[in-house]
This record gives structure tokens, sequence and C-alpha cells, in this order.
């Protein structure tokens, strides 16, 4: 038996959190990071009194103890809001997440009609006859008619994924948006019901939270409770290889300031890509589960931000677009004016792209450009009164599900699942798109089973010990 030593890929708010949980119960725990601050997606990059996230977002949760354990962390309370969120389709701003009012009322009494007969069609002479994995389209389709499919799905999804709707798994629509229009009409007429599994709209009118100085202020302060718990953070440590020893111990090669560097525990858990882990171990998985990682692809993130002393520019926090070089647009002085430095403000845009492709590798500059006849045009910023730019990347954000994904992954995490001192946890690594409270949850829940199957490992070595 070996003496209890977690080693964790990545400190991203996975990654912290399960530091937390089990540097708090005593277990030695070194986090590899390889950026130079903690938080990942759910970070914040300061630049001259800016602030600008890899998104950007503010926290919300229906999990009471989450939501407790995130306000726990500040020595002051947190401000609450609610969510204020807009889709800005055709010169109109409609609901988000997309509603039966938005469709009924917002979209305009021709493409409210025309939606709600070719969604009673859709729903007596279903379109979709084949057993094969069910794409996006197929999913819209079924669940809002052919007309909103057509007009509002198709454009938007292939905008932000860059990637065909027959050619994306229905999966590529998180859990809680896969309601169907009936239930966003019930949930309209009858706001009640339970709390444990709730749709992307009312998750998105839960009440959020924001930090004063950007959403990273939360990992941060996770950051902190894991040093608190003599739990070790190695900032600038990229991980080129993990290995099982011989006595079966775990070992983890990395580059530290240009230093070659290794460690060893008796467990391993991975927050960072899993197509990027599967291409790290040793010894060289086999062939089948390599070629299945190599199908395992993300989208990366691109938001670029655009200082101006103009305020008060949208009418809500952020803006979902359709038909524009960006997806999204946000105010960062709506989260919090702290963001900026006085009579400052921040306007940002997340801008769809493909990793390698010419948007992903263009200049601030250059991104400018793309951007800002747009956003003169929709009147949100002219050109004279942008002042500075800022921006942030990150490669592997966005599980992309292509249709068949499921195998793929399957096969992988089955040969994660053979090794028993190796495990995924997050995001990235487990292929799945949540939140950060989710990511906490997994994280927790996670830390109570490796420190139950320590206590059970730390018996049985005690065990020995007596009956030598």
């Amino acid at each position: 038996m070996m003496d209890p030593h977690v080693i964790i890929l990545g400190a991203g708010v996975s990654g912290l959190s399960l530091g937390w949980r089990l540097a708090a119960s005593g277990i030695p725990v070194d986090l590899l990071e390889a950026s130079s601050s903690v938080g990942g997606l759910a970070g914040t990059v300061r630049e001259n009194g800016y602030c600008l996230d890899f998104g950007p977002h503010s926290f919300f949760t229906e999990d009471p103890e989450i939501l407790e354990t995130v306000l726990d962390l500040f020595d002051h309370p947190l401000k609450s809001k609610t969510r204020q969120v807009k889709f800005y389709f055709k010169e109109k701003y409609l609901d988000y997440p997309l509603t039966a009012h938005s469709v009924i009322f917002q979209m305009g009494p021709l493409s409210g009609i025309q939606a709600l007969f070719s969604f009673l069609k859709g729903k007596l002479k279903p379109r979709r006859t084949s057993k094969g994995p069910e794409s996006v389209e197929d999913w819209a389709v079924e669940n809002f008619g052919e007309h909103l499919y057509r007009t509002f799905f198709k454009p938007y999804t292939e905008q932000f994924w860059k990637i065909p709707c027959s050619e994306l798994s229905s999966r590529s629509i998180p859990t809680h948006t896969r309601l169907s229009f009936t239930n966003t009409l019930r949930y309209l007429v009858n706001h009640r019901g339970g709390r444990n599994n709730l749709s992307l709209i009312e998750r998105e009118r839960l009440t959020t939270y924001y930090p004063e100085t950007g959403y990273g202020e939360i990992p941060e302060r996770l950051a902190a409770k894991v040093r608190e718990g003599g739990g070790k953070i190695h900032l600038l440590s990229r991980v080129h290889q993990v290995s099982r020893l011989p006595d079966g111990r775990m070992e983890v090669h990395y580059t530290q300031g240009g230093d070659e560097k290794e460690i060893e525990g008796s467990y391993v858990v991975s927050t960072i890509p899993l197509n990027l882990l599967i291409k790290m171990l040793s010894p060289t998985p086999p062939p089948e589960v390599s070629a299945s990682a190599e199908k395992l692809d993300y989208r990366p993130l691109l938001v670029l931000g655009m200082v101006t002393e103009r305020q008060n520019i949208l009418s809500a926090s952020y803006v979902y677009m359709l038909d524009r070089p960006y997806n999204r647009i946000t105010e960062l002085n709506k989260f919090s004016e702290a963001t900026s430095p006085p009579g400052d403000n921040v306007i940002a845009v997340e801008i769809p792209c493909l990793r390698g492709d010419a948007v992903w590798n263009a200049s601030k500059e250059e991104l400018f450009e793309l951007c800002i006849e747009s956003l003169t045009k929709d009147g949100f910023l002219s050109c004279g009164e942008v002042k500075n730019l800022l921006l942030v990347k990150s490669s592997y954000v966005y599980p992309i599900y292509r249709k068949g994904y499921e195998e793929h992954l399957k096969r992988v995490l089955a040969y994660i699942d053979m090794s028993p001192r190796l495990a995924v946890l997050g995001r990235t690594s487990e292929f799945m798109y949540m939140d950060a409270d989710k990511c906490m949850r997994r994280a927790f829940d996670l830390a109570d089973r490796l420190k139950e199957k320590l206590y059970c490992e730390g018996v049985k070595k005690r065990e020995v010990k007596v009956l030598c």
C-alpha cells in the first residue's frame, strides 16, 4: 500500500475544487497548470486596470451547497442580480432562451403564425424516420418545426460551430435546453415544479452573482483555499507524460521554466482536454483508443474586448447575435463597474472560429476591423469611440459533438477506467459541456469517492502491519 498523494492536471474550477476538498481532508495534492494563472475557462485576464473574462459569464446555480460554498469564499457579500440576456434577431430583441412568447409576440405575427403551423405539422407528421444518431437538425425540427429551424436554429448553430447542423449530434444542445416547444408553453403557463433538473429557461432566470473585478476571483479564491490546506499549485507547468510505475504509483513528467521535472503520486486526476491526455499516457494506448481520441475535438474561444468611454450601450448584460462576425456581445460594466477604471467601459465580442483558421490567427487590430462595421451599423460602437483593445483566447473550450461521437468517447473513457489510479474530471476532460457550478459539484463528489477509497487503502495498510 502507498501513501496518498493526488496529482491534478489543470487548475481550473474543476481541478481547484477537487484540490480544495482533498487538501482540507489532509490529503497531499499537487496541481500542475500550464498557464501563468489559475482559473482556466473561468479565469479573468487583467491588463492596466481592465478585466476581461474567458466568456464572460456570471455565477448561478440551483445547488444550495454549491451556492453557499461560493458565497462563503468572499469576505464581503456578492451583489446579486437577475440575469438579463437577449437575442438580436432581424433588428428585434427576443427573449433568450427562445420561448413561445418570443415566437408568437416578438418575432412578429407572420413569423409566429408560420412557426405555429410548422410546429403542429411536425407533430402530426414527424419527418425523422432513420434510426441513426440524432442530429441537431433532427432535434430542432422535431421540437420546434421546420420554420424555426430554418430561420433561427440552423443559422445560429452553424454560425457558432462552423459545422453543418446535419453533422452535429443533438447532444450539442446542452441537456437542460433539450425541452420541447410544448414544455416551453407549459413553463410559461404554469411556473411550478421541482428545482432538481431545471430547464435552460429556469436556469437563466436564477439569481446570478459576479465578483467586482471579474469572474476569475472565484477560482483565485479557490486556489487560496487549496494552499491554506497545504496543497501546492505549480504554474507554468506543462505536462507531457503520465506513466504508471511498476509499484503501481503514478508519475507525471512536466516542463517548468525550461526545466524537465517529474512528480510521483498515488493518483492522477486530469482536467485537461481528453484527446491531449491520451497522447501523454505511457505506455501508449492501443491504436483504436488513440484513433477514437483523435475524433474528439473542441471549438476554441476568442474574445475581443474594446475599451470605450461610452456607457449603457446594450439593453441587457449580453446579447446573442445572428448574421454577424460575432455570436455574442457583452457590456462588462453591466456586470461590475470595477472591471474598468472610472469612466471607462469594455464591450466584448465572442468571435466564432476553428483552431488554426484565419480568424483564430488574426491580430487584435484585424479582429477589430472584422467587427466594427457591424457594431457601427447596429448602433453599438463607432470606430472613434474605441481607444484600446484586449484579447483572450483558449484552444480547447467547447466539446464538438459530431454525429457518432458517443462511440469514440465511450471507448476512450473505458480505457481510462481500466487504470485504477487515473481519473478524468471537468468539462474538457470528461468531454461534457457544463457550467462552473456543475463542475464544482462533480469535483466535490469525486473528492468524496477518492477520500473513501484512500481511507479503505489506509485501513488495509494498517491491517497488513498488524499481521506482520
